[in-house]
């Protein structure tokens, strides 16, 4: 994309007019073309100055609104991309040779959305259409300082994306914010929207709890649990935290509702919860496996606990007796009480580290095992959330499909995967990833022993229509990030 604009510099006390030239070399939201044009920003680590008040604990000023805001801004972030500029220059060609334009080439940040930290370690959440078209992430924290970050984990279905900031500031440390009990909900209470509307950021925006579990349909997906508020949602505000009074969060923003004011839409805590505990564990940030997907559970006396949700057959936690349900309480010493305190201490471990897990009703009983290598059929439903087999020459003839034709063929796709959400269904074939051609489970399985999750990979993919006796085959080629 080409645009033109103009500008006045003035050079030797004269006037003169020069053409800026700008062209994207990253793709931003498709919401970006509406907004303004984005503010220059600080210098990377560039402190923000103290600007909160010492007020006397007494102070009018002082509310729960106030209050609120302090506890929840540090943890919000400000998610950007970055473009190039060439700035043409009249006198260029007295000092630069290098370009015919005689320009120089600048960076310039574009502002995608919100997300919040959700560990002091480095990882953040936003919704998923803020970074899926981005082709670099950069983060901006609340003191003015800036880090790259990469996609560690995408769900596409639940419109949610996980960050790792990279290059971790020492001092101060980062703050992750502070989560609600799940369902803990008060119709007409106020809630607090924090992010970055049209760029501008870290905006505080006041409201009400309007409803919940209201029906949002968006790109083909039908959510049933949205929250509704009254509190200003703008472009931008998507993936910024919503929070309560106490400065807990209890959604992520989501959307506005269209020819409507006063209508904005957030994703509830108790899906974002259930999305990072299946994210929060070893596989989705190494080579590691431990089986297990903890849940949060509220008791009939209103108090949360940690529970097994799904075991994996055949894993490290499976074979050392924890069953779905078992109430887990600690781990490796650590007291829990909800899942994602669970994904907090297990998500750093790798291959060969240890683990113990205090479970079942008091006096708890202790299971110990250690994190095993991520390989087999576990590798691939983790990454590209698939299980695979082999085009076997019987295979072809149960399938009506020519018996030159290589490739593995799809036996299952989970439901959240990227696959999934691309199209891809039980029976399609897979031809390769990012050009590798694959004819066995066990190249697969290499292949992707390889690569790190959040990866961008391209995966050939044949869609099978069957419409008689003779199957119609459509190749694709789908770009997803790895799990």
């Amino acid at each position: 994309m080409l645009a033109i604009s103009t500008t006045h510099l003035n050079a030797f006390g004269a006037r003169l007019l020069c053409a800026t030239v700008l062209w994207t070399v990253a793709l931003a939201s498709p919401a970006q073309a509406a907004r303004p044009a984005p503010v220059a920003p600080p210098p990377p680590d560039a402190p923000r100055p103290a600007n909160v008040p010492v007020l006397p604990p007494n102070s009018a000023r002082r509310t729960a609104i106030t209050d609120a805001v302090q506890r929840v801004m540090p943890s919000v972030v400000n998610i950007a991309t970055e473009r190039l500029v060439q700035v043409a220059d009249p006198f260029g060609a007295y000092f630069d040779e290098y370009f015919r334009a005689h320009g120089k080439i600048v960076r310039e940040t574009i502002p995608l959305g919100s997300g919040v930290m959700v560990d002091a370690a480095g990882l953040a959440i936003t919704n998923y259409h803020v970074v899926r078209r981005a082709s670099k992430v950069l983060v901006h924290l609340w003191d003015g300082r800036m880090r790259p970050a990469s996609v560690i984990a995408a769900d596409p279905v639940n419109d949610l994306a996980l960050l790792r900031l990279e290059m971790l500031p020492a001092d101060p440390p980062l703050t992750a914010v502070a989560f609600a009990m799940p369902d803990d909900l008060l119709l007409g209470e106020t809630v607090v929207a924090v992010g970055n509307p049209f760029g501008l950021e870290h905006s505080v925006a006041v409201g009400v709890l309007s409803a919940r579990n209201r029906t949002f349909q968006a790109g083909g997906r039908t959510f049933n649990d949205i929250l509704q508020t009254d509190a200003a949602i703008n472009p931008g505000n998507s993936g910024g935290p919503l929070v309560n009074t106490d400065g807990e969060l209890i959604g992520i923003n989501l959307a506005i509702r269209l020819n409507a004011e006063g209508i904005g839409f957030a994703v509830p805590l108790r899906r974002i919860e259930d999305v990072l505990a299946r994210w929060l564990t070893p596989a989705t940030f190494s080579q590691g496996w431990i089986g297990l997907t903890p849940q949060t559970q509220i008791t009939e006396l209103g108090t949360m606990r940690a529970i097994a949700g799904t075991v994996d057959p055949g894993s490290p936690v499976a074979a050392a007796g924890l069953e779905p349900g078992t109430i887990i309480r600690a781990v490796n010493g650590q007291p829990v009480t909800r899942a994602l305190e669970i994904g907090h201490l297990l998500w750093s471990l790798k291959a060969g580290d240890p683990v113990t897990l205090a479970v079942g009703p008091e006096p708890p009983r202790l299971i110990s095992f250690k994190v095993a290598p991520l390989a087999g059929d576990a590798l691939v439903r983790q990454r590209l959330g698939i299980q695979v087999q082999e085009l076997t020459p019987a295979l072809l003839r149960a399938m009506h499909l020519p018996p030159d034709l290589h490739g593995l063929a799809i036996s299952d796709v989970l439901a959240d995967s990227p696959l999934a959400e691309a199209g891809a269904r039980r029976g399609d074939l897979i031809l390769n990833l990012d050009d590798q051609d694959l004819t066995t489970p066990v190249q697969m399985m290499d292949w992707l022993g390889t690569r790190a999750p959040g990866l961008m990979v391209r995966v050939g993919v044949v869609a099978i229509e069957n419409r008689g006796s003779q199957p119609i085959l459509r190749q694709s080629l789908i770009t997803i990030p790895l799990r």
